[in-house]
């Protein structure tokens, strides 16, 4: 067998409630993303029903996503606010992720992405609101980043760029969600401004892939995404091959990508992406663990880390994205404690 270290997956949109598999048929029928999210579905939908339940709600129907992760070697993972877009919500998400941190075996680092789309209040109105919660945030170290969605249909550039400084003055790590739906140079921007991340970018320009090469930004890329909603895919053949760090995460949430398995994100990044199985063990491990700041805790098996080991049934690295199935996944240890196998 192939013993790796736990796979860390540096984005997802765990906590949510509910499901959208309406939206997905709309889509799969030809529906966009975006058509969908300005009739009042996509994010819109599930902050309804976020707002709708308890933290305790929250705690249970997402140690349901967090056990399945950790069947498929998931030792350490992100997780985000963004789907209450008001100042009760955003912290009820943030304190649901805390009540989860003591209930699964996992290690999950906490990011506040209160600027995920802009309420029905408008950008303007609500940017103060945002200020007012990284506050709270702050006080009761409730996240360790602050994450922005700039985007077609989501936040401008200016407000983005300006909620990240402040971000950044008040302590918070920033990373940001840029150019997966459109070109706006705000990875470029987000990188200067010291981001440890730039997520998605689909659509980054050549330009700004010397500029994230110039900061040390680490593009963080999701095959899983634009495999579901049939997208292009990031170029990160081109990234590597200019010096640029990357990571691989699952971008796990309700509405644009249901996929959450590192192995078939592992499938994606070797069939899709053109990167060599070496090099997407090492995104959605190293590399991933550097986007959260545990780098020197997990992501690699040596003397002094934590030992997150995933045990798989595989000849070789190759079959790790030649056979992605969570099958293959034999034993899960966090800590050197066993803490899931299967049979």
């Amino acid at each position: 067998m192939l013993a790796i270290p736990g796979f860390v997956d540096p984005h997802t949109h765990i906590p949510f409630y509910g499901e959208r598999s309406e939206e997905f048929a709309l889509r799969a029928a030809g529906k966009s993303y975006v058509e969908i999210l300005k009739s009042g579905g996509g994010i819109y939908s599930t902050v309804k029903k976020v707002r709708g339940v308890s933290i305790d709600a929250l705690v249970i129907e997402n140690t349901k996503y967090l056990e399945w992760m950790l069947k498929s070697g998931v030792t350490s993972l992100e997780c985000k606010s963004g789907y209450g877009l008001d100042f009760k919500n955003e912290l009820k998400q943030l304190r649901a992720i805390k009540k989860l941190s003591e209930k699964v075996p996992q290690t999950l680092i906490s990011t506040f992405l209160g600027a995920h789309a802009v309420p029905p209040k408008g950008e303007k109105a609500y940017f103060t609101e945002l200020i007012d919660m990284m506050k709270v945030i702050k006080s009761e170290s409730l996240a360790e980043f602050v994450d922005v969605f700039c985007d077609e249909g989501a936040f401008s550039v200016e407000s983005s760029f300006e909620l990240l400084k402040l971000a950044k003055n008040m302590g918070f790590k920033i990373r940001a969600h840029a150019e997966e739906l459109s070109s706006n140079g705000f990875a470029s921007k987000a990188a200067e401004l010291g981001a440890v991340s730039v997520d998605h970018i689909i659509k980054i320009k050549d330009e700004e892939i010397s500029t994230l090469k110039k900061y040390g930004t680490i593009a963080l890329l999701m095959p899983t995404t634009s495999f579901y909603l049939k997208t292009a895919y990031a170029p990160a053949r081109k990234l590597i091959d200019n010096g640029v760090p990357v990571a691989l995460g699952s971008d796990f949430n309700p509405g644009s990508n249901t996929f959450y398995s590192p192995l078939f994100v592992s499938h994606l990044a070797v069939n899709h992406l053109g990167m060599t199985p070496t090099e997407a063990l090492t995104a959605q491990t190293l590399n991933a663990a550097c986007v959260l700041g545990i780098e020197n805790e997990v992501g690699t098996i040596e003397t002094g880390k934590n030992a997150d080991i995933v045990i798989l049934d595989a000849p070789r690295l190759e079959y790790i994205s030649y056979m992605p199935t969570n099958e293959i996944v034999k034993a899960v240890f966090k800590n050197g404690k066993l803490v899931t196998a299967n049979e």
